[in-house]
């Protein structure tokens, strides 16, 4: 659980917080404390400030995952379904599938009986 807890906050950490900052840094480049108060107290919203940081906040992942693999780009776990959309495709291919093993028995036996024929000559 607490596991869980971690990892949810590492993702949100680098996919929502580190473009956010950067977004706040990027805005407020040059001007000192006072442009980053100017720059949280703007009608910007979060996701505003978060497209303005995004390719610095990429920039930053990359730069931690040359240093340690999977920091800077966490992995995400998914689940995975799988969902049989047409139960009548496998029975077509098992009767497709029957039918060229037949026909590679028939010619394992029309060669058979060659082999036999040309050894008995």
């Amino acid at each position: 659980m607490a596991k869980d807890q971690l990892r949810d906050l590492h993702l949100f950490v680098m996919d929502s917080a580190l473009p956010f900052g950067m977004g706040i840094i990027n805005n407020a480049k040059g001007g000192g404390l006072k442009k980053i108060i100017d720059v949280l107290s703007s009608k910007k919203s979060f996701a505003e400030l978060q497209v303005d940081g995004a390719s610095s906040a990429k920039k930053l992942r990359d730069k931690i995952d040359q240093l340690i693999p999977g920091l800077g780009y966490p992995v995400v776990s998914v689940d995975v379904t799988i969902e049989e959309n047409y139960p009548e495709y496998g029975n077509n291919n098992e009767d497709s599938l029957i039918s060229i093993l037949n026909k590679i028995d028939d010619q394992l036996d029309d060669l058979k009986h060659k082999i036999n024929y040309t050894s008995n000559d």
